[in-house]
């Protein structure tokens, strides 16, 4: 596999198509419980950065972001989808290094890309 380069998240610039995802050939009846879990964490996601955003307890939602950001980088790392593991920590790290007023959008583009690449799992999955 051919590590993709997601540090487009830092300054808005290009990523990779979320088409391109490569899930492992064994990961077998644990890509459906992935789906529905990363899936979940999204929307999590979504519901935190906006209460962020509209700066609704700041602290508590970064803290909140942290953790759904890291459960889904260790998901992803645990049945080999190493992108999304990899794109993850890329958030991770683009989060701590942006002021507060761009951490926002920032996530939406991430989630958006993540969103993505799970509806293409879950496609493909059918497909199967």
């Amino acid at each position: 596999m051919q590590t993709k380069d997601f540090s487009g998240i830092r300054n808005n610039g290009p990523l990779p198509s979320p088409q391109e995802v490569t899930v492992p050939n064994d990961i077998g009846d644990l890509l459906a419980d992935y789906i529905e879990s990363i899936g979940s964490q999204l929307e999590n996601l979504e519901g935190t950065a906006l209460a962020y955003e509209a700066g609704n307890n700041r602290q508590a939602n970064a803290a909140k972001v942290r953790r759904i950001l890291h459960k889904i980088k260790g998901e992803s790392g645990m049945v080999g989808i190493d992108e999304m593991s990899d794109f993850c920590h890329q958030a991770e790290d683009a989060f701590e290094e942006f002021s507060e007023d761009k951490r926002p959008d920032m996530l939406l583009r991430f989630k958006d890309w993540a969103c993505a690449a799970i509806q293409n799992m879950a496609n493909q999955m059918k497909c199967n």
